[in-house]
């Protein structure tokens, strides 16, 4: 069993992010415009570009091709930091937050079907072990980038 749970939490991860995917290609959005956003939502409006692609796991490159599309879209912009000239912070468009609020009751839906069959008991017990596997895998890494 245990051998199995790297791959179970990859295919879980692939199956989840693919069913939100498919359901936000009706906004219009893709999924690094989706994942941009969410992620955006969760760290907090003003964070740099920096932050957010480290917290997405992605290269800053990456994020600035997605950032271009949000706000030509008109639903993110950049603004450059007050402690920083050379740092671009994110902010969302009165559009964009719009867009969020149509993107949460999307995911909502679809974390409600991906998880159908467990009890809200379940799902607490779910998600506090996940972060647990999470704060392992980050004090791993810690300890193998001090050294």
């Amino acid at each position: 069993m245990q051998n199995t749970i790297g791959w179970l939490l990859n295919r879980a991860s692939y199956g989840w992010r693919t069913v939100v995917d498919n359901a936000m290609k009706e906004l219009g959005l893709t999924q690094s415009g989706w994942m941009t956003m969410l992620h955006l939502h969760r760290l907090g409006e003003g964070c740099s570009q920096k932050a957010l692609a480290a917290n997405i796991g992605i290269e800053q490159p990456t994020l600035q091709r997605s950032v271009n599309c949000l706000q030509e879209s008109g639903y993110l912009l950049r603004k450059t930091s007050a402690g920083d000239a050379r740092v671009k912070t994110l902010w969302f468009t009165e559009q964009g937050r719009a867009m969020l609020a149509r993107m949460e009751a999307i995911a909502a839906d679809c974390r409600a079907e991906m998880l159908a069959g467990l009890s809200d008991q379940e799902c607490e017990q779910f998600s506090q072990l996940l972060e647990k596997v999470l704060d392992n895998a980050n004090t791993k890494l810690r300890r193998t980038h001090d050294n």
